[in-house]
């Protein structure tokens, strides 16, 4: 009997060899790999492109944000500033307008 399921597992061995040479084999196999690669390869590329140009117009949105907000903070602070001069213009303006007497010290003639 032993001899009987040994003679049957080398024939099924010799078909499972035979199947895999007509389906193909390690050529079938290593083709679907280089299809799959080459395809992998086309999607990473068109994926940078498509990055890249997001990334182009992220860039200009943000030049152009960081322009704005730098126009806006030399309005405010020439707002502020001018502000300030106005104050200091006048508490300088009665200081000037009435000046203090001054008295000498030496002798009368």
């Amino acid at each position: 009997m032993d001899y009987v399921t040994f003679i049957i597992a080398i024939i099924a061995l010799i078909i499972s060899i035979l199947a895999y040479r007509r389906t193909g084999g390690a050529k079938e196999l290593k083709k679907t790999v280089d299809s799959l690669s080459s395809t992998m390869e086309s999607l990473k590329e068109r994926t940078g492109d498509s990055l890249r140009d997001q990334v182009e117009k992220l860039t200009s949105v943000t030049e152009s944000l960081r322009d704005k907000t730098a126009n806006a903070i030399d309005r405010l602070e020439s707002a502020i500033r001018g502000k300030e001069e106005e104050k200091a213009a006048e508490k300088k303006a009665p200081e000037e307008k009435t000046p203090t007497p001054r008295r000498s010290r030496g002798k009368r003639e």
